[in-house]
């Protein structure tokens, strides 16, 4: 699940999308994969999303800034690491 989300996500939104975004949006192209990212965040529910909206712009602009997916890969990784963990050990649910 960890590598599975983490890397799937990143390469899907940061590797594959966000250059094509680019061509569209120039250096916009941070704030409209945020905005397309927290709708795909949706479906965690509302308290999920207080939580990750500044993340999931402040990535968006890393990414756009330094042209580096691995900052995400990375990121994504500190931020879900500690949850995955504590979900596969029952400690949360």
């Amino acid at each position: 699940l960890f590598f599975f989300n983490i890397m799937g996500e990143e390469l899907f939104w940061r590797g594959y999308i966000f250059p094509r975004q680019e061509l569209a949006f120039k250096e916009k192209t941070w704030i409209i994969q945020g905005l397309l990212w927290t709708m795909f965040h949706i479906p965690f529910g509302w308290k999920l999303l207080v939580t990750v909206i500044p993340m999931i712009f402040i990535i968006t602009y890393i990414v756009q800034k330094r042209k580096n997916t691995w900052v995400s890969i990375a990121l994504h990784a500190i931020i879900n690491g500690p949850a995955f963990i504590m979900i596969s050990l029952g400690v949360i649910g």
